[in-house]
């Protein structure tokens, strides 16, 4: 209910919030379990992705006129088929956990999202004392700075359009330098086009990008499939 709102009022799903929250909350309550925490937060997390996306889709189907009754049905055929998909793609593509977080290399995916959670149970598992000074000190700085832009933002509107995004900047410090540079470029190139035709880059900007990322993703399943064939 709460993902629910949130999405209804800003459009923004909120799964990775509410996520976090569980996991403190269990941290609190079960201290020194950091399996406890995870899951939890897992189940809370996708259970708000789910309701907010499922939200999304039944406005998009209201706005085209479609019928809510055949697209409850179509989402729960794709319940099927999803976690069908989902799963057998998943054990294609990480054999094990190191995949995403190493051990004696980096990772092979990035993985943002899991790396944060990983840390967040880290830290209730061995408590602050556990981080280094300087990354403690980096987390106070990052904090303040999110505060000082989001107060930026508040205090003076006619400037937020000059400030930077602190979710941007937060994301561009955790993601690899490959990915940050990946999306920096196609911004970049989705900004010329909107100031060159904007008319024709709200028709075709969104698709194309969309079609670039699934295209992505499904390059990376084949690559992986093939990979399993020739080990």
């Amino acid at each position: 209910m709460v993902a629910s709102r949130i999405c209804g009022e800003t459009d923004i799903n909120p799964g990775g919030a509410m996520g976090k929250l569980t996991q403190l909350g269990f941290g609190i309550l079960r201290p020194q379990h950091p399996s406890t925490n995870l899951m939890t937060a897992a189940m809370t997390h996708a259970s708000s992705v789910a309701a907010a996306d499922l939200l999304n889709d039944l406005k998009s189907g209201y706005l085209l006129g479609a019928d809510p009754r055949r697209q409850l049905f179509a989402q729960a055929a794709g319940i099927a088929a999803g976690t069908t998909a989902s799963v057998l793609a998943y054990f294609l593509l990480i054999p094990d956990a190191f995949a995403l977080t190493g051990r004696a290399g980096p990772p092979q995916f990035a993985a943002p999202a899991a790396h944060l959670f990983r840390a967040i149970a880290e830290l209730l598992q061995y408590g602050l004392d556990h981080l280094h000074p300087l990354h403690r000190t980096l987390v106070v700085a990052g904090a303040i700075g999110g505060l000082v832009i989001a107060g930026a933002e508040r205090l003076a509107p006619r400037a937020a359009r000059w400030l930077p995004s602190a979710a941007g900047l937060g994301l561009g410090l955790f993601l690899p330098l490959s990915t940050s540079l990946a999306m920096g470029i196609g911004a970049a190139i989705a900004a010329i086009a909107t100031a060159r035709r904007s008319d024709v880059a709200e028709r075709h900007v969104w698709p194309i990008s969309a079609g670039l990322l699934g295209g992505e993703s499904l390059a990376g399943v084949v690559v992986a499939v093939v990979n399993n064939f020739m080990q």
